[in-house]
């Protein structure tokens, strides 16, 4: 058959072909640019970062093919560490070394070249909750009171944040639906950078009494 004519030559043909391909593929460098999210690690007891100049870092790399797939795979995060900073603001270049290159592989640019990050002290203070309840209720039906336990809690965060606050606010219950007393479980909704401390996390609970027909008949209801 005529395939198989000079079927040492097209086998040596072939040969070569791959060999150029792999060689192309693996020996030739091109530019690739990558956009890696920013991190940080050994942030210092008793600080907060409540500011930080950029959340991804462009870095433009030089390398083979081959490299440059196995980077977009596992090169994703840009991290600093931030062991043995103070309150206040700290600088960090961005540095080529620091990034997880495999061999070959030659950073080229990068932007921004430097990443700021500012901290504040860690404070705890107990403030008030506040129940957050809105929406209208049918003809017939009137809002008695409004009770939210715990009435209070303790929130930690950023000095200025924490120094601040007077109360949290609960996430809004909507009480258009409700045809009598329900109590219900509402979430807290904090501002940036502060957080809920005491320990035992008790879920707030939001009570909702409700005058009018359906609460006279039907009682006390529990939604979580």
């Amino acid at each position: 058959m005529r395939i198989f004519d000079n079927l040492l030559y097209k086998l040596v043909a072939l040969l070569v072909a791959v060999l150029l391909w792999v060689s192309a593929q693996g020996v030739n460098d091109i530019e690739q640019s990558l956009d890696l999210r920013v991190a940080y690690t050994d942030l210092p007891e008793g600080l907060v970062v409540v500011e930080q100049s950029a959340f991804e870092v462009n870095v433009r790399v030089r390398a083979s093919r081959a490299a440059l797939r196995r980077m977009q795979s596992d090169l994703s995060t840009y991290v600093v560490s931030l062991a043995g900073v103070k309150e206040g603001t700290a600088q960090f270049s961005v540095l080529p070394e620091n990034l997880p290159l495999p061999r070959g592989a030659m950073p080229v640019a990068r932007s921004p070249s430097m990443l700021v990050f500012r901290t504040e002290s860690v404070v705890s203070k107990l403030v008030q909750v506040r129940p957050d309840v809105g929406g209208e209720l049918p003809e017939g039906y009137a809002l008695r009171a409004v009770r939210v336990v715990p009435g209070q809690i303790e929130v930690a965060g950023a000095r200025t944040s924490v120094r601040r606050m007077q109360e949290v606010p609960t996430q809004r219950v909507d009480i258009s639906q409700l045809r009598g007393t329900t109590t219900v479980e509402a979430p807290l909704l904090f501002v940036p950078n502060v957080w809920r401390k005491d320990e035992l996390q008790v879920p707030v609970q939001v009570t909702v009494e409700i005058d009018g027909p359906a609460a006279d008949e039907g009682g006390t209801v529990s939604r979580g």
